[in-house]
């Protein structure tokens, strides 16, 4: 069964808590909620739950009907008798529980939003799912099938909560409002796609099918349910608007309906008026300009504070004059050669290049003032491109190229108000993309092989050679720019699989021998009463046959447990035999064991001649043991059990496998260890070498058995493959530093490094406004 943080998204994991190494959902009903809702909503809580009644289960059996036509192609289609038989047992099993699994996602639905309405509730109830804490799979949080599952679920989840942003932002609001709330996350939503899933999951999960057949479950779930809410989430906003909750959801300031002086709601205008056009979620006016005027509030305070208020009667530059004046400053970067020095040009640098372009003489005052909403636009930027230089995530030489769309970016701004906000704006788009692409980029890569910084550099001076006053160019440059990196992505992403199934299979090889090792060993240690042939046997031959079996089917398998008990018969059977009934036994045993050994070696191909001299040797021992007699002193003995080393044929390594288990007891068990056995996979590094060089690394897979840690770079290629303690040594000592925003968008952390700033500067302000006022 999927462990919950490989399923539920980012927000979720956050807010668990880890209780004896399972996860637990206890810290989500931590959050007081001290009223439910007032008598006179229960009317519209109850309609709600009612369109929930009519309309998620004709969803639900509509999946079944479709999803039975689904499992019936695909086993048609099946390209082996196992697969077919997979799917087919799939759609006996689902026919089967199919009244079960309809009545508990509908039960489970209902109790969470039944629940949501209750004093003390914090959320819909939707958190436990999950292993239970007696789970005996102490390595079900990385199995290979639970993250593939994991990753359906959380894609199912993303998706339907991108898909109806804006019916869920204003139901979140609606419902936050008959509670007398301030506001609602999607996360605490009853009806909110995670809360369908969830319910979902918890009928699919027990079922005793291939995670390959759970997955096209959930695809038909996604596809025939979660695909199909909009008209649900619709007929929820519609019921709540007939009723007069919010009925024009607005950024005035709403009264909480319990008690005079509760905290208003401050919702932004995402929902429609009338007689207004239809805008995207990150494209309404109204929005926008409260953004603008957020950071223009912020900023004016900033140059309060360091008494920069500008007091010119000159009039001011239309901005279509700036953005002229601009296009010949950008102009003049075309064809600069860039090093590793980003081009850093400060608010200042820019205003007095621009007097500058404008006419105006050095050291003289200009006669013209740069406009209101234009001189925020270049604060702004050049804060945003102070961030970017020094952002860790990037190597220098990247930054010193996108430096050089300050200029660019900054006319997109003033051109567009909406680049401040629009989280998909065309510029920041193109920026966020170069620069996500960028973190994965090292120094010793090259620059003139055609490769990403070749392709970069091009872009950079598409955009300054081509960019006027339209911002579309931007758009195609990005369409290109993803479509290289596709192609690329796909070259790595081939690579890298390639490496990592090879590195697996090193790792689970070294595993099985040492286990076969352990196994023999166990047996044989110390022991001086075994003839040679058994003992030439067993290493030579019995041992391959053991390492065959585990990597074939498993250490739970019958075949395992087969092959270990035929290794003690054949000990058994050479053992001195002095008791009458033990002789009866061997003769009874002795043509089952051969049959069995027999049979194993040639499994392995054994070789023929050397099986038959053995047997023969084999036999001799067999009849000494029958006469009452002891095989070792017809056959000898040899020492067994010495060493790991003395089960290995040539150049065998399994002496060499890491055990996690050892590494474990001698490493230091700290925050770092912590972090190098959990650290994601994916996760981008910066590792400094002893002689300074650097170079970046991802983490592309980590072993459960052995915590072996792969590393590659982006082209896929292995870097390093370093055990998980050298992995937290690196960590420890700083060799490796963690990128850790490398999954935020690059503007979306500079415009939160900078809100952050503003804001900062702000406090200050007043703080030393109050100290001059008090003196």
């Amino acid at each position: 069964m999927p462990q919950i943080d490989s399923i539920f998204p980012s927000w979720l994991v956050k807010r668990m808590s880890y209780q004896n190494n399972i996860l637990s959902f206890d810290s989500l009903l931590n959050t007081e909620r001290k009223t439910g809702v007032r008598d006179e909503f229960r009317p519209v809580v109850d309609g709600c739950r009612q369109v929930a009644v009519n309309i998620l289960p004709r969803l639900f059996e509509g999946m079944f009907e479709k999803l039975d036509d689904s499992l019936y192609e695909l086993a048609d289609k099946a390209e082996s008798n196992l697969r077919q038989s997979a799917f087919f047992d799939a759609m006996r099993e689902i026919r089967k529980d199919r009244e079960r699994i309809s009545v508990g996602f509908r039960e489970r639905v209902l109790a969470g939003y039944d629940g949501f309405w209750k004093p003390g509730q914090a959320t819909a109830g939707w958190g436990n799912v999950g292993p239970s804490k007696d789970s005996d799979d102490e390595f079900s949080l990385v199995e290979e099938d639970a993250l593939e599952e994991g990753l359906a679920i959380n894609g199912t989840i993303a998706r339907g909560e991108n898909r109806y942003y804006r019916q869920l932002f204003e139901l979140n609001q609606r419902f936050a409002f008959l509670l007398g709330r301030s506001g609602m996350d999607v996360k605490d939503n009853p009806f909110a796609p995670a809360a369908l899933v969830s319910a979902f999951y918890e009928q699919i999960c027990c079922l005793a099918l291939e995670v390959q057949v759970k997955i096209v479950i959930y695809k038909q779930f996604q596809r025939e349910v979660i695909d199909s809410l909009e008209p649900f989430y619709n007929e929820l906003n519609l019921l709540l608007v007939r009723e007069g909750v919010l009925v024009k959801l607005s950024q005035q300031v709403k009264r909480s309906p319990h008690r005079e002086g509760a905290k208003p709601v401050e919702s932004a205008h995402w929902g429609r008026r009338e007689g207004e056009p239809r805008y995207a979620q990150d494209e309404d006016p109204e929005l926008q300009a409260e953004f603008f005027g957020t950071l223009r509030q912020l900023l004016s305070q900033r140059r309060r504070g360091h008494g920069m208020v500008a007091s010119s009667t000159y009039p001011a530059l239309d901005s279509a004059d700036v953005v002229q004046a601009l296009s010949q400053l950008q102009q003049t970067s075309i064809g600069t050669q860039v090093d590793t020095s980003p081009l850093d040009m400060g608010a200042v640098d820019i205003r007095t290049h621009l007097l500058q372009v404008m006419g105006g003489a050095p050291g003289r005052p200009p006669e013209r003032s740069i406009g209101g909403n234009d001189e925020d636009a270049i604060d702004v930027i050049a804060m945003l491109f102070e961030f970017i230089l020094e952002d860790r995530s990037l190597p220098d030489a990247m930054k010193a190229l996108l430096s050089r769309l300050q200029i660019p970016m900054l006319k997109a701004a003033i051109l567009d108000k909406t680049f401040f906000h629009r989280k998909n704006h065309p510029a920041r788009r193109l920026l966020n993309s170069m620069a996500k692409a960028a973190i994965g980029w090292s120094g010793d890569g090259g620059r003139d092989d055609g490769g990403l910084y070749n392709k970069m550099s091009t872009i950079v001076e598409k955009v300054l050679t081509g960019f006027d006053n339209n911002v579309e160019i931007f758009s195609e440059l990005n369409d290109d720019f993803t479509t290289y990196l596709e192609s690329e992505n796909q070259g790595s992403q081939k690579t890298e699989q390639r490496v990592t199934q090879i590195t697996k299979g090193k790792d689970q090889l070294k595993a099985a021998r040492h286990r076969v090792f352990e196994e023999i060993n166990s047996r044989t240690f110390g022991k001086e009463g075994i003839p040679l042939p058994v003992v030439t046997l067993v290493k030579e031959g019995w041992r391959d046959v053991m390492l065959l079996v585990f990597l074939r089917k498993g250490p739970e398998s019958e075949e395992w447990r087969t092959a270990l008990a035929l290794l003690d018969k054949l000990l058994w059977s050479v053992a001195p035999k002095p008791d009458k009934s033990q002789r009866q036994a061997l003769l009874t045993e002795t043509p089952t064991l051969l049959k069995g050994l027999r049979a194993g070696l040639n499994e392995i191909s054994f070789d023929q001649h050397k099986m038959a001299k053995l047997f023969k040797d084999l036999q001799a021992c067999h009849l000494c043991c029958l006469k009452g007699g002891d095989p070792v002193h017809v056959m000898g003995s040899a020492a067994t059990g010495d060493s790991e080393a003395s089960h290995q044929a040539p150049n065998s390594d399994a002496g060499d496998v890491p055990n996690r288990n050892h590494q474990e007891a001698s490493s230091v068990r700290d925050e770092y260890f912590e972090l190098a056995e959990n650290l994601p996979i994916g996760t981008w590094l910066d590792v400094k070498e002893a002689n300074g060089m650097t170079f970046r690394a991802k983490l592309s897979w980590r072993s459960i058995v052995s915590g072996t840690c792969l590393f590659v770079n982006r082209k896929g290629q292995k870097v390093v493959e370093i055990p998980v303690t050298d992995f937290a040594s690196w960590l420890r000592t700083g060799k490796a530093r963690q990128l850790a925003e490398a999954d935020v968008p690059l503007m979306d952390r500079a415009l939160t490094a900078m809100m952050d700033v503003l804001k900062k500067t702000d406090r200050n302000t007043s703080v030393s406004d109050t100290q001059i006022s008090d003196a």
